[in-house]
């Protein structure tokens, strides 16, 4: 019989206790290879701790790659030859230039993934575009240094680009592969919608969000909502302008041409902003990202009108860039945590050989209500939609 621990320390964290415990008897040998482990119910009668400690301690277990949950069958120890193999990867984003900080969510999802790297003794090279020539010759260079540089996987974020050249994407990826590296697909596919390609992509609802964003505009009494998106071809946009299209169809409400603008952001000009509110009159303004609410919003405040009261607006990302208008935004959080490894794990199921299946694994998201949509409260409460799915 296994003897857990003779006590709990009251000055050290309580899950970092039951991990290092548990962790022990693994590398001990106590807890062999495959062996299962009690359930949680057990353990928290074992160490005498709530479930919220096991859970917690069970999350970084596996995190560290110490064990593996099956679904409906239980936890069971993985092989120590996984729980400290070592990968050199690399977070390739082709459409941003090296040395350019990382737009907000992006850099979440990056340092998440070293951070993971890190606890696993692995490596994470952040790779973007550097050198001279076209934007092609670029990405096609800078991808022939990852395949010199021989690391392990990539995690891959697709450029948006223009129709004609969205087969770029496919091009590197196709590179990488015949390289003997594992790709794994951030946010967006290679495939243009309704096809998928052969890679596991890691991506968030944004089609449910953008329903239950506009829904929630809806409710508010509005009747006119205007989208402001991009025109290159994003997966992302696409699929918050498919919802925005959806609610207003679940609420029996036709959507007006004028309110649907595709522009880039160079184009959100006062005198954009002049023209939308004079031609389309909307009650309120769904913005593809917060930064774009966020300048949308300062040339609307430039007018005179007061966001909130005379015109309700809504972004996606949760930035704190939003910070910058002076209500509160009401937005769609993405969660990094459960992105971030699922992610990862997709990573090393291709890495392991366990499970090169390609898979659509979809993180929901969270709606987040603030003064921007109801300027009678200062009030940020949450509507949380966070399981993760494939």
């Amino acid at each position: 019989m296994i003897t857990w621990l003779d006590g709990i320390d009251p000055k050290k964290p309580r899950s970092k206790q039951v991990y290092e415990a548990i962790r022990e008897r693994i590398e001990g040998g106590q807890l062999a290879s495959g062996a299962k482990l009690p359930t949680e119910l057990e353990l928290m009668q074992h160490f005498n701790v709530s479930r919220t400690t096991i859970s917690r301690a069970l999350r970084d277990l596996e995190l560290q790659g110490f064990i593996r949950r099956r679904r409906g069958s239980g936890t069971y120890v993985k092989e120590m030859a996984d729980a400290v193999e070592q990968y050199d990867l690399a977070f390739f984003m082709p459409w941003m230039e090296s040395g350019v900080a990382l737009p907000y969510v992006e850099g979440l999802i990056h340092q998440g993934l070293a951070d993971l790297a890190s606890r696993r003794h692995s490596t994470l090279l952040l790779k973007c575009l550097s050198g001279d020539g076209s934007f092609k010759e670029r990405v096609l260079n800078t991808t022939r240094s990852l395949i010199d540089l021989r690391v392990d996987g990539v995690f891959y974020y697709p450029a948006e680009l223009p129709g004609d050249q969205m087969q770029l994407n496919r091009v590197v990826v196709d590179m990488l592969a015949e390289a003997g590296i594992s790709v794994i697909l951030i946010d967006r596919d290679i495939a243009s919608f309704p096809n998928r390609s052969e890679f596991t992509r890691i991506g968030y609802d944004n089609r449910r969000a953008g329903v239950i964003l506009t829904e929630h505009l809806i409710r508010r009494g509005c009747h006119r909502i205007a989208f402001v998106g991009i025109p290159e071809i994003s997966t992302a946009v696409a699929d918050r302008l498919a919802g925005y299209f959806e609610a207003h169809r679940m609420h029996d409400m036709s959507v007006d041409s004028e309110l649907v603008h595709m522009v880039d952001e160079y184009e959100l000009t006062r005198s954009f902003c002049e023209d939308l509110m004079q031609s389309a009159k909307p009650d309120a303004i769904i913005s593809k990202m917060d930064r774009f609410a966020a300048l949308i919003g300062r040339h609307l405040i430039e007018q005179g009108l007061q966001i909130g009261q005379d015109v309700k607006m809504a972004g996606f990302d949760d930035d704190p860039i939003a910070e910058l208008l002076p209500v509160t935004l009401t937005t769609i959080r993405l969660p990094i945590r459960p992105f971030v490894k699922a992610a990862y794990e997709a990573m090393l199921d291709n890495l392991s050989g366990s499970d090169k299946s390609a898979r659509q694994i979809i993180v929901d998201t969270e709606l987040v209500v603030r003064s921007s949509t109801d300027f009678r409260s200062e009030q940020t409460f949450e509507l949380a939609h966070s399981t993760a799915s494939e």
